[in-house]
């Protein structure tokens, strides 16, 4: 299933973006950070039609560890558009694993309400996650329940405030991978990247709009986020700076640096580089 979603979002940016060239964005970004992975993703959106956008998304990330290095794939694709002049929504679908060791595929249904100076986003997920023992091949699935909610303030000229929270439930209990048990079943790859689910997570910014030009940035945000691991119950706290910049009518560079906290590991910077075209 994957392989064929990954054909069918190449041959749609491929084929269906020069037709739509009038309306539109294209965007790459590259991360890297102290423990040595690296990252990078391609996305495209254009409209599909006078009140709706088809987008899609192809990533991969480089991670190392003492056994070497570990490859996880990532990709997205969905539809978002404009309910009525104050309700807008979005549908799409998500994948994020490693061959045959573990892999979460994510369907969401986002809803957003505007008002003069306020946005309110409501999000459900599913999720289907799976697991591979390292010796007869089985697969274990897990079902999970997400829920994400956001406010955001824009009622002054120049500041913005963002609040978000999401939750997440899981079927079985992920902590039994934090057992020396599970090392008998799952390999190092599939257990380190199960420290990825989270239960909770909050995040709050305030954004800082500017003039800008082509050295000054149009756009400073400062954001601060915490979240709860479910396999350990530990907390992981986040602080970063993000830069936006007009480079010309068409083009938007972005920059973020940031600082990640682990309570049970040790500390690790990160960097993002983003460039976006529209048209």
């Amino acid at each position: 299933m994957k392989q064929h979603a990954v054909h069918l979002i190449l041959l749609l940016t491929l084929v269906l973006n020069p037709l739509t060239a009038q309306a539109g964005e294209t965007g790459i970004s590259y991360s890297s950070d102290s423990n040595s992975t690296q990252s990078s993703l391609f996305n495209v959106n254009f409209n599909a039609t006078e009140q709706t956008q088809l987008y899609l998304g192809f990533g991969e990330s480089v991670i190392k560890d003492d056994s070497g290095e570990i490859t996880v794939t990532s990709y997205n694709i969905g539809l978002n558009g404009i309910a009525d002049e104050q309700i807008d929504y979005d549908i799409g679908y998500s994948y994020w694993g490693n061959n045959n060791e573990i892999s979460t595929e994510t369907i969401h249904l986002s809803l957003s309400l505007y008002t003069e100076d306020w946005k309110f986003t409501l999000r459900p997920e599913l999720q289907q996650i799976v697991l591979y023992t390292k010796n007869l091949r089985r697969q274990v699935d897990i079902q999970g329940n997400g829920f994400y909610s956001s406010i955001e303030y824009f009622g002054f000229n120049m500041v913005d405030f963002f609040y978000a929270r999401s939750n997440y439930s899981y079927n079985k209990n992920l902590t039994l991978l934090n057992t020396r048990l599970a090392d008998l079943f799952f390999s190092n790859t599939a257990l380190l990247l199960s420290g990825s689910f989270i239960e909770k997570r909050d995040q709050a910014e305030v954004a800082f709009n500017l003039s800008g030009n082509n050295v000054l940035p149009k756009r400073i945000a400062v954001s601060y986020s915490q979240s709860l691991i479910a396999i350990d119950k530990s907390h992981s706290k986040t602080l970063a700076v993000n830069l936006r910049f007009d480079l010309s009518k068409n083009i938007e560079l972005e920059l973020e640096g940031g600082e990640v906290r682990p309570e049970f590991s040790n500390k690790l910077n990160y960097a993002v580089v983003s460039i976006r075209y529209k048209y």
